[in-house]
Order: C-alpha cells, then structure tokens, then sequence
C-alpha cells in the first residue's frame, strides 16, 4: 500500500516537474523573441527583459523603481485617460493595441504590445507584464506612405476605379478639373470620360 501511494506521489512530481519544465521553456522561447517588462500595479517597473532595454535604450538599472509614464509624452501621462489606463490595468482588465512611447532620446517607438495584469490566489493583481513587439519601422512606413499619398492628392487630379471600369471615388482636383461632383460620376463607367 505504502508503495503505491509513493509511486503515485513519484509520478505526479514528475509530471510537475515536466510541465515547470515545459513553462520555463516557453517563456524563454518568448523572452527570446518579445520586448517584455513587468510593472507593480501603479505602474512602477520591476523587470524588464534585454529585448525591451535594447527597443527602448535603457538599462534594466535605469529603469527599476521608475514609472511607465517614462515612456509617454507629458500631456498623455498627465491626462485623465492615462490614470484610466492604470486604473483599469490595477483592476486586472488586460490592455492590447498599438502604442506610442519614448525611448531613452525621447524618439517615438511604435509598439503592438499586450499589458497582462497577473492575479494571485484571491484574484488580485500582483503585478503587469508587457508583452510587446517593435513595429516603429513599419509605423514610419505607413506614415511616409500616407504623406506620399496625400501629397499626391493636393497636386493631382487622382480617380479610383473597379477592375471593370467604374468610378469608385476621385479625390477634389480630379473633380474640379472635369466639372463634376462626386455624386455625379461615382459608380459610372470610365466611358463617360471618353
């Protein structure tokens, strides 16, 4: 009897052990990958991973015992929507998005990043943790691309059409030039120009 119950008692270690094991690896896997940093509820830093410090040009001794606010601008960490944002992060609601923060020469870095608030036995929140990915190249991106293109649309008459032909939008100088409102050539045939 005795046996049994210390080979079932040897069984349900290992099985422990393998599925710590297995934690461990995970989360190194994602460390690996990810920018991460863990805060106190209120905000205040208590790790961050190298692939964090490196986004952000801190050290991990910079950081620990400063706020997050470090990383925002002064009128977003000042507003009432930044104590929400907190506020809510405290309260154990998990926060995803893209965000815009500072890095340590107080450049935009562009973030898609999860906050994760971690819950003890009673269901109250211990501590955040960030998970985040560096998308600031892409944002700037995206935003060249978009200026390219308003650019564009201030100096020339530009009109958007389906594959088969008809008008599916055209932006004022097209309009000014030709004579006609918008209300008056969407869903027409390019024909109608010829």
């Amino acid at each position: 009897m005795f046996n049994s119950h210390r080979k079932a008692d040897l069984l349900e270690n290992q099985r422990l052990t393998c599925s710590l094991s297995d934690m461990k690896a995970k989360v190194l896997a994602i460390s690996r990958s990810m920018a991460i940093i863990e805060f106190a509820p209120d905000g205040t830093i208590l790790e961050a991973n190298d692939n964090f410090c490196r986004v952000t040009g801190y050290s991990i001794d910079e950081l620990r015992g400063k706020h997050h606010r470090m990383f925002c601008e002064e009128s977003y960490a000042r507003s009432d929507e930044y104590v929400r944002f907190w506020h809510d992060l405290a309260k154990g609601e998990a926060l995803s998005g893209t965000f815009s923060r500072l890095d340590r020469a107080g450049r935009e870095v562009w973030l898609e990043a999860s906050y994760m608030p971690i819950l003890d036995a009673n269901r109250a929140v211990t501590s955040v943790i960030k998970v985040a990915s560096d998308i600031t190249q892409r944002i700037h991106k995206e935003h060249e691309n978009e200026s390219i293109v308003n650019a564009l649309s201030r100096s020339m008459a530009l009109i958007e059409f389906s594959p088969d032909g008809h008008v599916i939008n055209a932006n004022q100088n097209f309009l000014n030039t030709m004579h006609y409102s918008l209300g008056e050539i969407v869903g027409q045939h390019h024909s109608m120009f010829c």
